[in-house]
């Protein structure tokens, strides 16, 4: 299998230890999650091209089209102090994304409790963190993360749950994705040394989507569990709230989405 140079290039500016390229594979998380049982060290990469099956929250399949966005996993080992902060590895790697975006490609971008990147109101990344444990023992996590970067990688309409953009639709030159991904790599290991400080939680309510806004929380099957004003998050990253009495309720991660109310006409 030939790997890219621009790919090898753009990862010699991170600090990746090691990588795995592929040019089509079922999931990267899958085979992360291999790797790491396998002790690969802390920092490791897997990334394709294409991906068939890659995996959503519920389950769902985030397919990869060839040549066309970022689908990678990146494995942690976390240290003592990042142990106590395992739940906000997916909103790290949102907010690395969100960052990039902004003071990079000039793009604001909002990250959609509890784990997509919005532009423009529209999905342009998703973010599934996995873990290993042995018994009580936590060998390590796997953050995927994909990214629809060219038009060619937004799936048709029929398939969306939620609309869906790319970044290239939002810039005026052309993007490299192996940059991109470099720019990501780097990005998610300066806010991971940042994820036990005040400014990391911070970051995160500054680009909260709907912050202010009437939401709904639905259940996994379509059925609202309660509706109000998103009024920002938690010291831990739960949801807060504020209901039609004014009463602040708080959700936490789980079967549950979040969706903006449609606008009045």
């Amino acid at each position: 299998m030939s790997i890219p140079e621009a790919f090898i290039k753009a990862i010699q500016s991170t600090s990746v230890p090691q990588f795995k390229y592929y040019s089509s594979v079922d999931s990267t998380n899958r085979i992360a999650l291999e790797w790491l049982d396998n002790g690969t060290p802390d920092g490791a990469i897997v990334f394709a091209d294409h991906q068939s099956s890659g995996r959503g929250r519920f389950d769902r399949k985030w397919v990869t089209q060839p040549g066309s966005a970022i689908a990678v996993s990146i494995i942690v080992r976390p240290d003592i102090r990042e142990q106590q902060h395992l739940a906000l590895f997916s909103p790290l790697a949102g907010i690395a994304l969100v960052d990039i975006l902004k003071h990079i490609l000039q793009i604001d971008a909002q990250i959609k409790w509890p784990n997509d990147v919005l532009i423009q109101r529209m999905k342009t990344a998703g973010i599934l963190t996995e873990t290993i444990w042995n018994g009580e023992e936590l060998l390590g996590l796997v953050v995927g993360i994909g990214v629809n970067v060219l038009p060619q990688s937004i799936p048709p309409k029929e398939f969306l749950q939620y609309p869906a953009t790319c970044i290239q639709d939002h810039c005026s030159f052309p993007i490299d994705r192996f940059e991109v991904l470099a720019e990501l790599i780097n990005a998610f290991n300066f806010w991971r040394s940042q994820i036990h400080l005040p400014e990391f939680m911070n970051q995160w309510q500054k680009t909260l989507a709907f912050r202010g806004e009437k939401v709904y929380i639905k259940q996994k099957d379509g059925n609202v569990q309660m509706s109000g004003i998103l009024s920002g998050l938690t010291s831990n990253g739960d949801l807060e709230i504020l209901s039609e009495n004014n009463q602040k309720q708080t959700i936490t991660v789980g079967d549950v989405h979040l969706r903006p109310a449609e606008p009045e006409n």
